[in-house]
């Protein structure tokens, strides 16, 4: 486990102090930060070898879904899987 350090300082180091503050507390908020940064008052705090993870996106097919509905393009059923 490596120090923790301010995401202000976090953002030098790894982007060149590419992002905005409201960025990196929006990465912190949301798990996008690996391992996780930790609150400590009101500042975020994280490790100095921590990662940027994008976060993966699931796509939920509903199922009640009527296939037999004309019509129905072969692209979208390719997509489906029917």
């Amino acid at each position: 486990m490596s120090a923790l350090i301010p995401l202000e300082k976090w953002n030098i180091t790894k982007f060149e102090g590419r992002y905005t503050p409201n960025t990196l507390r929006a990465w912190a908020r949301n798990g996008c930060i690996t391992p996780p940064a930790q609150k400590v008052g009101r500042d975020w705090l994280v490790q100095s070898d921590a990662t940027f993870q994008k976060p993966q996106r699931t796509i939920r097919i509903p199922q009640a879904v009527d296939f037999n509905v004309e019509p129905v393009d072969t692209v979208v059923m390719a997509i489906l899987g029917k």
